[in-house]
């Protein structure tokens, strides 16, 4: 016989739930534990099998009623007992404080206490801010799944490269942080993860996670820096050429990005032999020794070949800082290299077939020179080597001995960002028109350019904010977030700067109207009124319990319930109760509100299926993907009554009223086989007649505090028109 605890038994999902549990399971005892306050309704359990349905009136914040009425032995505690009308949470929330949190508390505790061995609680960046990802900067529209960032890992503080598993953009009005120096610049949601180190005696300690919100007002916050390890081959294969030394190699392809350039050229020439060039070769070279020799007289019938030259330069001049280590570089990378003067000025070159095939990876022209993927996943030693070719070509250093990049690749813009972010650097992008001029004076050279460039400065030092730099800011328009695998953080940049930052899986709260985003499992917090913000609290404490005590817990979220026997408050049994006395109906604001609606006993039977199967410390969303306006929810039961359009009357919305809520039920039904039974159709014709037939019930309810709530937040009295 199992023996299970129903708290609000009482109520409209309570009683539904106790119902079926004495069809569906013949062998359970039941005790009812309901305070019966306004909407717990000692008529909802009329007809129910008394030997094995016990009610105790009783208060869940009351730990020794509690843990009297609870029974040694009990097999589970299905907790529905609530506050749960956002209006009457905004008037007054103490009691929603008390009931949904201090409740759920004494009731995990009288678990623990009396062995139950099942608990069931019934319970971003914005618009300017980027992704640095392996294929460069992204913003949110551009993000994809199975995008590669660079995240740090919390434990080891590695810098690794992990996938991006779901991309999440949102609608959102309301309140962001804008933490900004001359160093930073982010915007979050005050929910927002950071990232973040504090000062101590010995330097950063260990790195932290909190909320943007939790961390204002702060001593000197520091962003965290990562060790990159990459790959320590010491030689690099290059094809046509053999092996050769990683850190010359990468300190030549750094120079050559910034100062090189590839010259290949074809021309028709006469051919002396009236053979082409490889027929030629083959013609003159003797099998027995390999070597060439001169062909006297003319074999073929060519007369004239196309000769190729391959020519790769390095515009460094004989006294700039780059010029005595790319010499060496090139010697020791065995390139028989040469210098050259003319009118356009000093160079190093040399021709080779091979190495111009080599250096043809970097792209040509100056406005499409990146580097490769493969190079940056190399460790330090030639990451290092790379980073000072390029600063010998095309950088310099300021006063305090950072390092400053320019270039007009975008693409190279992003590759040296996470080039230095791998060597510890902290970079910031700046922009350069086409009229500015950088001077090099230890060199006595200009650099004027020729199109719009990029300026990027290195700091070695750490950055971070300080306790006045945020500001609080309103905002509209989108807001995003990824899910990134195993760390949860990523690389952001916003106007130049970049960081590493936390990242939420999605931004729970109000979801847009217009897209495809549902709340899931993963989803954090982001309670707009004071009764979703008391459940939120109580599934953390529920959350805790398991965590700390290793009690069996699930918790299941669920949409907007409808059916037989719900207190009128709510939309439907309001909108019928008064369409069945012809009344006035009040629809807050515009009635475009969206909510998904799930039949009671649809969500009941969910409830059963997790009890019974549902995983240990788990949590299932239950929705039936009925979304459905307000005021379509409306129009749908005046046409089922044969009411006028002329009842619908308009009334303020109620404050902090999200715009949409829309479940995805996904892993319910795919991990527990929970489908529901009832479509909107069936299950509002099931709900319209219940009602149509206990009009004596709808009669006790609306009477007394009801009256009372009623016309403080409609402005009208019951039965008015």
């Amino acid at each position: 016989m199992q023996k299970l605890f129903v708290t609000g038994g009482a109520g409209f999902i309570g009683s539904a739930f106790i119902r079926l549990a004495l069809e569906r399971w013949p062998g359970c005892e039941i005790t009812n534990f309901d305070a019966l306050t306004y909407a717990g309704n000692p008529d909802n359990l009329a007809g129910l099998d008394e030997t094995r349905h016990r009610f105790i009136r009783g208060d869940i914040a009351n730990g020794e009623g509690v843990r009297v009425a609870l029974a040694e032995g009990t097999d589970a505690i299905f907790n529905f007992a609530a506050e749960s009308h956002v209006d009457r949470s905004i008037e007054r929330a103490d009691d929603f404080l008390r009931t949904n949190i201090i409740g759920t508390q004494v009731l995990l505790d009288a678990a623990r206490e009396r062995g139950v061995r099942r608990f069931v609680q019934v319970s971003c960046y914005d618009e300017q801010t980027r992704a640095l990802t392996k294929a460069g900067l992204k913003s949110y529209s551009e993000l994809q799944p199975d995008d590669i960032v660079l995240s740090l890992n919390p434990q080891t503080g590695a810098i690794e490269e992990k996938r991006v598993l779901k991309v999440i953009i949102q609608n959102y009005e309301g309140e962001m942080i804008h933490f900004k120096n001359a160093l930073v610049d982010m915007r979050v949601t005050p929910n927002h993860r950071m990232l973040f180190k504090q000062k101590g005696r010995k330097g950063l300690g260990t790195m932290l996670v909190d909320e943007a919100q939790n961390i204002l007002g702060k001593n000197f916050l520091y962003y965290p820096k990562g060790v990159w390890e990459g790959t320590a081959d010491t030689s690099v294969d290059v094809a046509g050429v053999g092996k050769v030394s990683t850190k010359e190699l990468f300190y030549v392809a750094g120079v050559f990005l910034g100062d090189g350039f590839i010259a290949t050229q074809r021309k028709e020439v006469p051919s002396l032999t009236g053979l082409s060039k490889s027929e030629s070769d083959e013609h003159r070279r003797d099998p027995s020794t390999g070597r060439f020799g001169k062909c006297a007289t003319r074999v073929g019938t060519k007369t004239h070949v196309i000769s190729t030259s391959w020519r790769i330069f390095f515009d460094v001049p004989e006294h700039d800082k780059a010029r005595g280590r790319l010499e060496r570089a090139l010697t020791n990378l065995g390139i028989e290299w040469k210098a050259h003067w003319n009118k356009s000025g000093e160079h190093i070159y040399f021709t080779s077939k091979e190495w111009t095939a080599f250096f043809e990876q970097f792209g040509r022209g100056f406005r499409y020179k990146h580097i490769p993927n493969w190079m940056l996943s190399f460790g330090g030693e030639a990451l290092t080597a790379l980073f000072d070719g390029l600063i010998d070509s095309d950088g310099h250093f300021n006063k305090s001995g950072n390092p400053i990049f320019s270039t007009s690749s975008p693409r190279l813009v992003e590759n040296i960002c996470e080039l230095s972010i791998k060597l510890g650097l902290s970079p910031r992008i700046a922009k350069r028109d086409v009229s500015a001029v950088s001077w090099f004076g230890a060199e006595n050279r200009a650099i004027r350019a020729s199109t719009d460039a990029y300026i990027v400065h290195f700091r070695r030092g750490n950055i971070g904010v300080g306790q006045r730099d945020y500001v609080k800011e309103n905002y509209r328009g989108k807001i995003w977030c990824v899910k990134v695998e195993d760390n949860k953080n990523l690389i952001v940049e916003r106007n130049g700067q970049l960081q590493f930052c936390g990242n939420t899986d999605e931004v729970m709260g109000s979801l847009p109207e217009d897209e495809s985003a549902f709340f899931t499992e993963a989803s954090p917090y982001e309670p707009n009124s004071p009764y979703a913000a008391s459940k939120a609290a109580a599934e953390h404490m529920v959350r805790a319990a398991r965590h700390t005590f290793r009690l069996d817990t699930i918790i299941t979220r669920c949409g907007n319930n409808y059916g037989p026997r719900q207190f009128p408050e709510k939309l439907i049994p309001l909108l019928l109760s008064n369409a069945l006395h012809d009344e006035a109906i009040p629809v807050y604001g515009d009635g475009r509100n969206v909510r998904d609606w799930i039949y009671v006993e649809d969500h009941c039977r969910a409830v059963m299926l997790a009890y019974e199967r549902g995983e240990a410390g788990d949590i299932y969303n239950i929705g039936a993907r009925n979304e459905r306006r307000n005021i379509e929810v409306v129009e749908s039961i005046l046409g089922a009554l044969g009411k006028p359009a002329s009842l619908i009357r308009y009334v303020k919305d109620r404050p902090g009223h999200d715009r949409r809520y829309a479940i995805d039920p996904s892993k319910v039904e795919q991990e527990l086989g929970w489908k529901p039974v009832e479509t909107w159709e069936s299950g509002l014709a099931k709900t319209i007649q219940w009602y149509a037939e206990n009009t004596e019930w709808i009669a006790r309810v609306r009477g007394g505090a009801y009256r009372d709530f009623y016309a403080r937040q409609y402005g009208a009295e019951v039965g008015g028109k």
